[in-house]
Formats: C-alpha cells, structure tokens, sequence
C-alpha cells in the first residue's frame, strides 16, 4: 500500500510537510487527533434558542421539550363508540351543540374519543344498545346483561366508558426531549397539539469560500489548471450533519478583498479550501492575522489532513481552514466538521439521542493500513467492509467488523475515499493486519451504540 501524502496547491510538497512537523504551525504546535476534535466540540458552542414557526422548525434541534399544551383528554371524551346517555332510558337520541348540555331520558351518538356533552352520565356501547323509533323519535334501549335482551330499566353504571379529563396526559407532560432533532414526526405532533412554534436551535449556516483562482469550475482539468473538487463537495457534507450550506463562493486573491469577503459573510462557520500551509506567501493566514482572530487549531498531527486550521473570530464566528488538496481537505472536514456542527446544534449535550452512525465502531484491520509520514501521526484512511463482518459487528457488541484498506487511486487519488464503506482512524502505533481500528462514518461521525 503506498502512503497518502499531503499537498495543497504548492510545488514543493515535502518542504510543506517537513515545516509542519516542525512546528511551524501556531503558538502551540500541531494537535493530537482527538484533541483537535475535543477542541472543535468545546468551542462551537450551541446556539441561542429561538422560537420559530412549525413550518420553519424541521432539521433544528429542541432547545426545550415539547410538553402537552392542555390536558388529555381536555375534557371528559368517549373512550368507545356508541351513546352519551343522562338520566334513566329509554333515551331520545339528540343531535347537540358541544356546548349544549344532555337533558334527563336524552342521549347522543358518540364517537371513541370524542368530548361529550355536559350532564353525560356514561356512555353506552354502540353494541349494548338497541335502536327503535316511537312517533318519528329514534330510541335507544340498553340491553339487560344477563338475557343480553332490551331492557328498559337497564342503564350502564354511571362514569362507564368515560375517559375523564386528563387521565391519558395532563398539561405540561412531556411528548419530546429537549435536544432531540425536530423530524416531520415532531412536527406532526406539534401541529396535533396545537401548538403553533417551537423553541429551537436553528441548523447552523455554514459558508464556504474556495480560494485559488487557477481553478476551474467545470470540464475536465486542461490548459495546467486542475478541477476544483471542493466547492460542492463541503456544501453537501455540511448540510448532511444538520447544517444550513450557503453555496460556494469564489474568493479573491488579494488580502485586502479576502478579508472583506470573510467580514461580510453572514454565517456561523465558514470554510476555506486552500492557502493553509505555513511559511510562504499565504493570504489566508496573513488575512487571518490581520483580522485578530485567535487561533484554536493550527495543525494536526493527522494524515491526510495536517494542514488543517480552525481560528475564532472577533465577532465570535468560526473560521475553518481546510488544505487545498482534495484528500487533505475532506480528512479535515471529517475531523473537525463533524464535532464544529454537532456543537453548534447542541447534538452533543445529549450524545445518546443523536442520530446513530450506521457503520459499527471499531474494525479489524485484513491488510495493513498505509503508513504515516511521521511516527505520531494519526492516519484516516478509507476501508471497505466485510459484509458478513457486518452483520456479526452490528448484532454481537463484542464482537468487530473486518475491515480492507484501500488504497489512493484515481483522480485526485479519490477513489478510495469514493467507495468506502467507513473511515478508520489508525492512531500512532497500530496499522498493522490484525489490529483493532476505530471507524467514522461518511460524515465523521463516529459509531453510536
């Protein structure tokens, strides 16, 4: 298996990759993996609750739980179909306003669950009931219990087949968890119980700006200008983990518009693709230095992806930075995207109601994994699963799927990353045909049990 190197538009690769791993990038140096997703998770912190319309609501996240506006029943309702009966019977069967009142002898058909007039004594079964008529007057009789015949001093006991005002559920009960996501279930059922908005944290809205003006936006590569694979390929990540993605914008190449263009997008997070390698004629980082923006992640100790950069911004916005290179660029959307969104939604304040990963957690290795540049490096690399692997790793928790590592091929060195099933993250040390990985899916998410 041939290692994944990183590179972003540069002719010199490996100068790029030795500097990162000397420290060149950021105050503190390079990350481990796992605390630069630690990092991205704590500083996108949720975002303020708002109240939108039901129609507005779908794809947010609960801010608070949905509870039953008012009792349920809200008020004494039929718990089967037949007759609200007052009084003795026979009973003359009326046709009543809800808001009219039964009067002695008199009953009305009702339906199961149906609120029943005032003076309802019982309600009598459709099928203990016998109809007549008597002088153009329709009748209803019960029938006697033992001889199952007319009778008419037979009545049922009083409160019979009456569900009572909020037996089922009484007001402020609770239908939905808070930070559970708003599906077209939850809307459904808030539009059942009347309610008209929900307190939500609205999907984030996350920008992209791809920067590189060489690129080219369609066709295939031509004239020594490659084709850019990102600008849609974030987009559709990003709204895939629950966020709202405006569509790509082209950015300038010149420092003075590259900072306006990054003060003028309204956004929560915005992604750049490119220009994050240290040293050299780097706009995005003199941009960045210019604007004061404080700096969480600048560089991982990860391959493919090292080159990726997360900063703060004075007005408190995310900036993530992605390497130019395709391959560099999605390890480090899979690293940070995921945990930067699930934050900002508030997913992780109750990680166990999140929406589960349909790939297992862990694999085991059939092949070796490619091997890292550097020793502490983490390596992400794409892998095919063993299909009856997966059936034993998803029904026996003790139990891990097989997983084949595939190698980097095709354009862009893509393929592999295009058929794989799952993401292993191979830490430092292991790689190994037998070892145990832990596995991403698609989006960077890691597997929930």
């Amino acid at each position: 298996m041939t290692c994944q190197h990183e590179c972003v538009h540069n002719d010199d690769q490996s100068a790029e990759v030795d500097a990162t791993h000397d420290g060149a990038l950021g105050l503190d140096g390079l990350l481990e993996w796992t605390q630069a997703r630690y990092v991205a998770r704590t500083a996108a912190k949720p975002l303020r609750p708002v109240a939108a319309r039901l129609d507005e609501s779908h794809g947010s996240v609960l801010a608070r739980a949905l509870t039953s506006p008012y009792d349920e029943p809200f008020a004494d309702a039929a718990a089967h179909d037949g007759y609200a009966v007052c009084g003795e019977g026979p009973w003359t069967i009326v046709d009543l306003a809800q808001d009219v009142a039964l009067s002695p002898h008199t009953a009305m058909r009702v339906r199961a669950k149906q609120i029943l007039p005032g003076h309802t004594d019982a309600v009598l079964r459709v099928d203990r009931g016998v109809i007549t008529h008597d002088d153009e007057l329709e009748k209803v009789t019960a029938r006697d219990p033992l001889t199952d015949l007319p009778e008419p001093t037979a009545r049922p006991d009083f409160g019979d087949a009456i569900t009572r005002q909020g037996t089922i559920r009484a007001c402020g009960t609770e239908l939905v968890h808070a930070h559970t996501p708003v599906t077209a279930g939850t809307l459904a059922l808030a539009a059942a119980a009347g309610l008209d908005t929900l307190e939500v944290v609205a999907p984030p809205v996350v920008g992209t700006l791809v920067l590189g003006s060489s690129l080219l936006t369609s066709g295939p590569p031509r004239d020594g200008r490659v084709r850019d694979g990102l600008g849609w390929t974030i987009p559709a990540l990003i709204g895939s983990l629950g966020a709202r993605a405006n569509p790509p914008v082209r950015a300038p190449d010149t420092r003075e518009l590259l900072i306006q263009q990054i003060d003028d997008a309204n956004v929560d997070v915005l992604i750049t693709t490119g220009s994050t390698s240290p040293g050299g004629d780097n706009i995005l980082r003199e941009a960045l230095r210019d604007l004061n923006a404080h700096w969480l992640v600048d560089g991982i100790m990860v391959a493919p992806g090292a080159q990726t950069l997360l900063v703060r911004l004075p007005d408190g916005r995310l900036l993530l930075g992605l390497p130019g290179q395709p391959i560099a660029a999605l390890a480090g959307l899979l690293t940070l995207g995921a945990p930067l969104i699930a934050g900002l939604r508030g997913d992780l304040i109750e990680p166990h109601r999140c929406e589960p990963s349909a790939v297992p957690s862990r694999a085991r290795l059939t092949e070796p994994a490619p091997a890292a540049p550097y020793d502490e490096d983490t390596v992400l690399c794409p892998v095919r699963l063993l299909p009856d692997s997966i059936a034993t790793s998803t029904s026996h928790f003790d139990t891990v799927a097989s997983a084949i590592p595939l190698p980097a091929d095709g354009p862009a060195d893509l393929r592999g990353w295009a058929t794989a099933d799952a993401i292993a993250v191979v830490p430092p040390g292991v790689g190994d045909t037998g070892d145990e990985v832990e596995l991403l899916d698609h989006r960077g998410r890691p597997a929930t049990r």
